[in-house]
């Protein structure tokens, strides 16, 4: 057997195993192969590029890598959803402060919400899960190692560049230095050597531990200036480190901007201008009213529905100009005679269903699902007793039953007292929609006998 290390006169260490060169790949399979089925467990390959088969041939097992992940993903959302629950839902007033929590009462919302809770869920295992990669790979693999005893072998250099190798553990129980070096002979290796632990060379420098013990001072420095400074007041402005990052070229809302002339940042919409497919010319849709003298023209015009500007109605005739005439109504706030009583869109039955959606969605909270005024907002707001809430209008009252299908849908667009407009949030088709639906649980109050079909009348009678 040839010499481990180039002759010194070094100690040897511990042997750790034998090392023999094969001609090629395929040599490599069958040499790994043949040592597996003799019964050889730790045995390990080496060679400059995958080779095909290689890990069938040695009987590696399979890492166990994927379960540590798994195992840390599923405690990172028992952990998340624990934190969650504990820190939203659950309040301990007896608990030390830092302990006590605190149950967040919003809108009747559950205090345990599995859809609220799933992007802090999603965060939590995603981190765990990485972190169980990253670490679980470099223990498994019995990193970090600034060196591998294979490396003093001159041989062993050709393993990145032409070379194939096979190492036999001394740790396997089969190993027995004589029988294993014949073995490995006998499959065909060349160059077999043994591999020592090295004996020499463990001890770290002193030099590193003095640079060590400066880097970790000097780290220390800036979080124990951020903690002493952090109470305190001064009459310089603070330390930016990254200023492109805080004062960004950006134009911000209302704010002034040099580049232009008159020094605004918001830019006005080039006058007489409309939005492509924001000209709103059917006043009956988007409006819900009877437009006077045709929506567009005529002798009265009514406001230009512009996307740069609002262009004040100018009377023709003797009227023109007389400083105390009177001015038009607004266009969105039309004599009561003028609002519209038959829906400008077809009313069909998916159109019924889509008005019951969107008032499930945007309406219900606060009028409830019946329409009565008392959703969960209401419900929530009469609980505080405050005094500064308004009862939504139910829409089962005799005046809100009497107005037009248009005032109903211009009280959605553009509100009424407290209730918010939600022309900007539903679309018009929607908001008809709703008004239809509004329509149907106004009747279903106030149905009568004739209003049932017969076979529904017959079944009703019977239940008496």
């Amino acid at each position: 057997m040839s010499k481990t290390h180039p002759s010194h006169d070094a100690p040897q260490g511990k042997r750790l195993g034998l090392l023999a060169q094969f001609a090629g790949p395929e040599e490599l399979v069958a040499a790994a192969e043949k040592a597996t089925d003799a019964g050889y467990q730790r045995v390990e390959a080496f060679s400059p590029f995958p080779v095909l088969g290689i890990d069938e041939a040695l009987k590696n097992p399979r890492t166990i890598l994927p379960y540590v992940v798994l195992m840390l993903g599923l405690s990172g959302m028992c952990i998340a959803l624990l934190m969650q629950c504990y820190m939203n839902g659950m309040e301990f007033p007896g608990a030390p402060w830092g302990l006590s929590g605190y149950d967040f009462l919003i809108s009747g919302k559950p205090s345990f919400s599995i859809p609220a809770f799933i992007p802090v869920t999603f965060e939590v295992i995603i981190l765990l899960s990485a972190f169980g990669a990253f670490f679980g790979m470099i223990l498994l693999n019995g990193l970090p190692k600034l060196s591998n005893p294979l490396f003093r072998s001159e041989r062993f250099a050709a393993a990145t560049d032409d070379g194939f190798f096979l190492f036999v553990e001394a740790s396997d129980p089969k190993f027995a230095e004589a029988e294993t070096e014949a073995f490995l002979s006998s499959l065909g290796g060349s160059g077999i050597e043994g591999i020592d632990e090295p004996v020499t060379g463990h001890a770290v420098p002193g030099f590193l531990y003095l640079v060590g013990a400066a880097v970790a001072t000097l780290a220390l420095l800036p979080p124990m200036y951020l903690w002493a400074t952090s109470g305190t007041t001064s009459t310089v402005p603070r330390i930016s480190f990254f200023k492109d990052m805080e004062n960004q070229p950006k134009v911000k809302p209302q704010t002034t901007f040099a580049l232009f002339k008159d020094g605004r940042g918001m830019r006005v919409a080039v006058p007489g201008t409309v939005a492509r497919g924001g000209l709103k010319d059917d006043a009956k849709l988007y409006f819900g009213y009877e437009p006077e003298d045709g929506f567009v023209g005529g002798p009265r015009r009514i406001e230009a529905m512009l996307a740069s500007y609002s262009v004040q109605p100018v009377a023709d005739g003797p009227d023109a100009d007389g400083a105390d005439s009177a001015t038009p109504p607004a266009a969105d706030q039309p004599k009561e005679e003028n609002w519209v009583t038959e829906f400008p869109v077809k009313v069909t039955k998916e159109l019924m269903e889509r008005g019951q959606q969107r008032f499930n969605i945007h309406c219900a909270v606060c009028h409830g699902l019946d329409g009565g005024g008392m959703g969960l907002v209401t419900k929530r707001a009469l609980e505080l007793e405050q005094g500064t809430w308004t009862q939504p209008t139910s829409v089962h009252a005799e005046s809100v039953v009497e107005q037009p299908v248009g005032k109903l849908f211009n009280t959605i667009s553009n509100g009424v007292r407290k209730m918010p407009g939600y022309k900007e949030h539903i679309a018009v088709e929607d908001r008809w929609a709703i008004v239809l639906y509004l329509r149907a649980i106004q009747r279903s109050q106030l149905a009568t006998a004739d209003d049932l079909p017969k076979d529904k009348l017959i079944e009703l009678s019977n239940l008496n």
